[in-house]
């Protein structure tokens, strides 16, 4: 029985701007099974954090199905806070055969 392929969403918030120059900060990466939960999640927490929440659920979809990644950058007063990123990863892809061929049966002796 072949794996079923699933969609999963990688939410990355990567940080453009450093509060502390000795500090680096690496991405945050969450992950979603459901891309609607994961549009909501980031409504929520943007709007908990004052920023306007303009990601909406169609034009990240319709950036999925034409370029499997959607990208917005925040900034404020002319300068750029944040860069949210939301890609589509396949859970289980298909294996491929590696370019080896079946193995040929052993003839049987009559």
């Amino acid at each position: 029985m072949a794996a079923r392929q699933q969609p999963i969403y990688e939410v990355k918030v990567e940080t453009t701007i450093l509060a502390n120059p000795f500090h680096s900060t690496e991405p945050t990466y969450t992950y979603f099974s459901n891309l609607k939960r994961a549009i909501d999640t980031i409504r929520i927490v943007l709007g908990a954090q004052g920023w306007p929440a303009l990601v909406s659920y169609s034009s990240v979809y319709r950036d999925l199905k034409l370029r499997n990644v959607y990208s917005q950058t925040f900034s404020a007063e002319g300068v750029r806070y944040f860069q949210l990123t939301i890609s589509k990863r396949i859970i289980n892809p298909h294996l491929t055969t590696l370019g080896i061929d079946e193995m040929p049966r052993p003839r049987t002796k009559k």
